[in-house]
């Protein structure tokens, strides 16, 4: 693993380096997809660099989800990507659903043309009632299917919800060398990923179930609920974001109707 990570450390870089005339090393801005929250991206180097495999981690209720998805609508109806949304706690029209009440136009031509959502509980679903869960190499089929829809509507933005129920759903064997077979498929398809889990561990401060997940991405946004009497506030950090200046420090989340945008304070 050391040797692999090392490699994609070396293939990754703050910018692309060329040579010009006098010799002089120059350096090309990363192409960045916004995150479309308001007062991050501006304080993100304009967001998140393209083929990144970012976490979007907090406890449940805190609205990682809506991030993901979000980041994507907005993108999509700029022109700027197309992307898949793989789900697991929802439904697809649960989410669509969910993501309407909260003012997104999930009809919009743009929206279902460029975004495609597979749920993956419904497969799960399907091959029980046929029996064959048993020997189904579920990463192998994720990364299949990620491929096939890559190859044939040619997005370049995922979004997976989430990483814990993944594989509390698909039990397998060995899942944090699977999180690195995963992770390593994105990067080989040139995907840039947002994937969405948990806090775990007795605090609460560790980036997903296994302990890896932070440390094989490429960042780490996070998003905290905190109570103060008898209301809850949601607050928004950028933990770690390579190869980019970003906003430190937790800052209040808020979801602007207007807009339709998440903001930060």
């Amino acid at each position: 693993m050391n040797r692999s990570r090392e490699r994609e450390e070396g293939r990754v870089y703050d910018a692309v380096l060329r040579r010009r005339p006098g010799d002089q090393l120059m350096a090309e801005p990363l192409d960045r997809i916004p995150t479309y929250i308001t007062g991050l991206d501006e304080n993100m180097q304009g967001g998140i660099p393209k083929g990144h495999i970012v976490l979007i981690a907090g406890v449940s209720g805190s609205m990682k989800s809506s991030i993901g998805f979000a980041s994507l609508y907005h993108a999509v109806l700029e022109g700027r990507t197309s992307g898949i949304y793989v789900t697991m706690e929802q439904s697809k029209e649960s989410l669509a659903t969910h993501m309407a009440g909260m003012g997104m136009d999930v009809d919009d031509a743009r929206v279902r043309s460029h975004i495609a959502i597979i749920d993956l509980a419904d497969l799960r679903v399907q091959l029980d009632a046929q029996g064959m869960t048993q020997n189904v190499d579920w990463m192998g089929q994720l990364i299949k299917q990620l491929a096939n829809y890559r190859d044939s509507i040619g997005f370049e933005v995922v979004v997976f919800d989430s990483l814990g129920a993944f594989f509390t759903l698909t039990k397998m064997e060995n899942p944090r060398d699977e999180v690195f077979r995963f992770f390593e498929a994105i990067r080989r398809m040139g995907l840039t990923g947002m994937i969405i889990c948990e806090m775990m561990g007795e605090m609460k401060n560790q980036f997903g179930e296994f302990g890896i997940e932070d440390y094989l991405s490429d960042g780490v946004i996070h998003v905290t609920m905190e109570r103060s009497g008898d209301e809850v506030n949601r607050k928004l950090s950028v933990v770690k974001m390579r190869h980019t200046k970003h906003l430190m420090g937790y800052h209040p989340l808020d979801w602007d109707e207007d807009t339709q945008r998440f903001i930060i304070g």
